[in-house]
C-alpha cells in the first residue's frame, strides 16, 4: 500500500515538473522573426544538440490513467485488508479481587445448593409464585450466588438438580467439564465482574465424554478435530485409568478423577480464579451427580 502511494506521488511530481517546464519555455521563447544565426542551439561537449523534451498530450493522458489505477488499487487495499491482531495472555503481577457488597458468602451459597438437591431427590420443587416478578427484577442485572461448571449431558441440568430459580446460578456447561477459552472466560467474568464467591465443578456417573476419552488412544483421532481436542483435554486428568481394560461401575472412579482434574486445571489456567482463592474471596468445590439416584455427592 505504501509502494502504491509512493508511485502516485512520483508520477504527480513528474507531471507538475514537465508542465512547469513547458510553460516556462513558452514564456521565454523568442519570436521566430527575431531569431538569428547566433541564437541557434548550442552543441554539447559530445557534439549533440541539447534538447529538453516536453511530454505529449497522449503521454500526459497515459500518466493520468496510470495514477488513477494506482489510487484505485490503494483504496481497495485499504478497504479490504484487515490487520491481524494476535492477543497473547499476559501474567499480571497480581490481580486485585474486589468483592461486591451484596455477594452471597460461599458457605451460605453451598448450603442453598445442598438443600435444593435434597428437595429435588424427594420430588419437591420450590414454587413461590414469584417467577413473573423474577423476570422483571432481573432485567436490571444479576447477582448469582454460585458458579457451576458441569457436563453438557441433558440429564444433568444444574438449575434443576439444585432446584434453583432464575438468576441464582451462573452455569457453564461443556462436555466432560472441558475447559476451553470460552469456559474459563465465562467463569472469570462471574468471579471478577459479578462477585460470585462459590464455584462448583460437577461431573456425573456414566459420563459419555469420560468414556470417549478412555476409549480413544492417546494422540489418536476421536472422529473430528474438535472431538480429538476434547478427549485430549480430558485424558491427562484420568492418567491412571487410560491403560485399564476394566473400569469402575458407572465409571464413578474415572468421573471423580476427571472432575477433580477439571478443578485443578481451572486453578492452574486462571490467574483471576487463583488469586481470588488465595485471598479468601472464592471457594471451589468438586461434586458428582449420580444418575440413578439424583443425588449430588460432594468431594471430601
Amino acid at each position: 500500500m505504501r509502494k502504491s502511494l509512493l508511485i502516485s506521488l512520483c508520477l504527480c511530481s513528474f507531471i507538475v515538473t514537465s508542465c512547469s517546464s513547458k510553460t516556462k519555455k513558452q514564456e521565454t521563447k523568442t519570436p521566430p522573426q527575431e531569431v538569428t544565426q547566433a541564437q541557434s542551439p548550442a552543441k554539447s561537449d559530445q557534439g549533440e544538440v541539447s534538447k529538453k523534451e516536453t511530454p505529449t498530450s497522449k503521454e500526459l493522458e497515459d500518466l493520468k490513467i496510470t495514477i488513477k489505477k494506482a489510487q484505485a488499487v490503494t483504496q481497495k487495499n485499504e478497504e479490504t485488508v484487515t490487520p491481524t491482531v494476535t492477543i497473547k495472555p499476559t501474567e499480571e503481577a497480581h490481580h486485585k479481587y474486589v468483592p461486591r457488597p451484596d455477594s452471597v458468602p460461599a458457605e451460605k451459597a453451598l448450603g442453598w445448593l445442598k438443600n435444593g438437591n435434597t428437595r429435588f431427590t424427594k420430588g419437591f420443587f420450590r414454587n413461590d409464585g414469584a417467577a413473573k416478578k423474577d423476570v422483571s427484577r432481573l432485567v436490571k442485572g444479576q447477582n448469582p450466588h454460585s458458579i457451576i461448571l458441569s457436563c453438557s449431558d441433558s440429564r444433568v441440568p444444574p438449575e434443576v438438580v439444585f432446584d434453583q430459580k432464575l438468576g441464582e446460578v451462573f452455569v457453564i456447561r461443556t462436555a466432560g467439564e472441558s475447559l476451553d477459552n470460552a469456559a474459563i472466560a465465562s467463569i472469570e467474568y462471574a468471579v471478577d465482574h459479578l462477585g460470585t464467591q462459590l464455584i462448583v465443578v460437577m461431573g456425573h456417573s456414566n459420563c459419555g465424554a469420560v468414556q470417549a476419552a478412555l476409549k480413544t488412544p492417546v494422540g489418536g483421532n476421536a472422529g473430528s478435530p474438535y472431538l480429538t481436542a476434547l478427549v485430549a483435554d480430558l485424558q491427562p486428568r484420568m492418567q491412571s485409568h487410560l491403560k485399564s481394560v476394566h473400569h469402575s461401575e458407572h465409571y464413578l472412579a474415572e468421573s471423580w478423577d476427571n472432575t477433580r482434574g477439571a478443578t485443578k486445571d481451572l486453578l492452574e489456567k486462571s490467574k483471576i480464579v487463583r488469586d481470588a482463592v488465595k485471598e479468601g474471596h472464592l471457594r471451589i468445590e468438586s461434586a458428582l451427580y449420580h444418575l440413578d439416584s439424583g443425588k449430588v455427592e460432594w468431594s471430601q
